[in-house]
């Protein structure tokens, strides 16, 4: 049996999420690349751990993504649980940074309040009434 195409908001939630990916690969490239020259050991270990976790959680919304677009709603539920941290933490931190004194830099406050923008977007979207439907 085969599953029915996904009605418009469930596909608009996937690209949103995918999207949501790629602005996170990207801000981690930029944190690459606008990082300093000569870190300590301590501080290289980190970030590379950092970023091991970073596209291990990106992969598991890639692989949710997928599921929920093939109605799901398992997927539809942890997508929802952790980009709703993931927003909500996000929005708090470039606040709470902004709070301290601390310049993140525009280009990357940009790049993380557009992320939880599309995570926001996405978790709306898949709840809307032709979602629901299909989950059921």
């Amino acid at each position: 049996m085969t599953t029915p195409a996904p009605p418009t908001p469930v596909e608009r939630s996937f690209r949103l999420w995918i999207a949501a990916v790629v602005v996170g690969v990207l801000g981690s490239a930029l944190s690459f690349a606008t990082m300093p020259a000569a870190p300590g050991a301590t501080a290289a270990a980190g970030t590379i751990v950092g970023a091991i976790i970073g596209l291990l959680f990106l992969g598991a919304i890639v692989y949710c993504a997928l599921r929920l677009r093939r109605g799901e709603n398992w997927a539809r539920i942890a997508l929802t649980v952790l980009g709703g941290i993931s927003a909500v933490f996000t929005v708090l931190g470039v606040l709470l940074t902004a709070g301290l004194g601390v310049n993140l830099g525009l280009l990357s406050t940009t790049v993380s309040l557009l992320q939880a923008a599309l995570i926001v977007a996405a978790i709306l979207f898949s709840f809307q009434a032709p979602a629901n439907a299909y989950f059921r």
